[in-house]
């Protein structure tokens, strides 16, 4: 695609950072990172960013096998137990996985979690793990009969 930043990268018409390549996927790090060493995973192929709309089992299968490949070579060379992936879609209009290293979680499994207290009403242009006050089963149940009237 002509106008798209990543398949720009791609074909080095944008210079890049490049972490991973194969015949199939490129992985680079980020240039607007917000945790140090942020690295993108993406198809060579354009592809929409929305990762629910590819109909394609076998692509996907390829896709987190990519991103599995970079994961271990980020653990590896940054020492970090754990990598978190998010392909929320948005910002540029070609399929990605972010990865963020999880620095400071140390290698026995443990819950973690902000002192800082956060809920969305609706989608704020950045994704939050932190966890918000406890819904009730009530509360849990009423969603999940809106949700099974619409299917």
């Amino acid at each position: 695609m002509s106008d798209c930043i990543f398949c720009k990268i791609i074909s080095w018409e944008i210079p890049s950072t490049k972490i991973r390549e194969d015949d199939t996927f490129f992985a680079i790090l980020d240039v607007f990172p917000n945790t140090k060493w942020m690295t993108l995973v993406m198809p060579k192929t354009h592809y929409d960013s929305d990762l629910f709309e590819i109909n394609d089992n076998e692509f996907y299968a390829q896709y987190l096998s990519a991103v599995q490949k970079v994961v271990n070579i980020l653990k590896k060379w940054l020492k970090v137990n754990r990598i978190a992936m998010v392909t929320e879609g948005t910002w540029v209009n070609h399929l990605h996985a972010k990865l963020y290293p999880l620095h400071g979680i140390w290698p026995e499994w443990a819950a973690h979690e902000t002192k800082k207290e956060i809920y969305f009403n609706q989608y704020e242009w950045y994704v939050s793990t932190q966890i918000w006050a406890k819904a009730t089963p009530d509360q849990l149940q009423k969603i999940a009969d809106e949700i099974l009237n619409i299917i």
